[in-house]
């Protein structure tokens, strides 16, 4: 298997979007080393993704009042001031931050083949990128995602005093377990966590964001400065 800066080097060079993305930034030789990602059974039945927690977080869990909308697995952060959506066909850009989603193709019904098997384990992928530089390439496990080929991945700007940050959630259904991610605007992961299915609510604040189910019960992620 090759590793992130082979993937990496492989898709500056030979990626089906290259031209669009060359469009919109170029290729860097260096990107941040991601924490590995280990996965646990939930009490809800199947895996979810353990929770990373970087120096500059703290979290507490919570209870408040879940705010009920009307439920769309697509719409998570729809709260939040700066915040994205992409299907997989082209970079979006979010300010200063540039989004490629890209989403292998799958087939919920297909018989199990080798080449099917092949395609439907195949994670989906978020790169970003800033200031013309590579930032983050980072697979989701199919568990978070499913196999439906209208799958979105959402995707939020956080403002921490001066620093910048990239939310990105994904998810397929409601009853699917939920993928976080938090990076800084270097690239490195400050937070990311799996969380079990159901109705989420997200809320942005000044210092982090919070999440909450419909019980009322959740986290409160709190981001310090980077340099104190």
């Amino acid at each position: 298997m090759p590793t992130q800066p082979e993937r990496y080097s492989f898709y500056c060079k030979h990626g089906i979007t290259a031209s669009l993305l060359l469009g919109l930034f170029g290729c860097s030789s260096t990107m941040p080393v991601q924490p590995s990602m280990a996965f646990q059974e939930s009490s809800q039945g199947g895996r979810v993704l353990s929770e990373y927690r970087s120096q500059q977080v703290e979290v507490s869990m919570i209870r408040q009042q879940y705010i009920w909308r009307f439920p769309d697995a697509n719409q998570h952060l729809a709260q939040f001031s700066r915040h994205i959506q992409l299907d997989g066909t082209v970079p979006v850009r979010l300010q200063d931050f540039v989004i490629t989603y890209r989403k292998p193709l799958r087939f919920a019904h297909r018989p199990a083949t080798d080449a099917g098997s092949m395609l439907s384990k195949a994670g989906d992928e978020v790169q970003i990128s800033r200031n013309e530089q590579f930032l983050v390439t980072e697979v989701i496990a199919p568990e978070f995602t499913g196999e439906q080929s209208y799958r979105r991945l959402e995707a939020a700007r956080l403002k921490v005093g001066d620093e910048s940050y990239v939310l990105t959630v994904a998810n397929g259904f409601l009853h699917r377990p939920l993928w976080l991610a938090i990076y800084a605007a270097d690239g490195r992961t400050v937070y990311r966590i799996g969380l079990p299915h159901g109705h989420w609510q997200f809320t942005e604040h000044a210092d982090g964001i919070s999440m909450v189910d419909t019980s009322g019960s959740g986290r409160r992620v709190l981001i310090r400065p980077e340099h104190e």
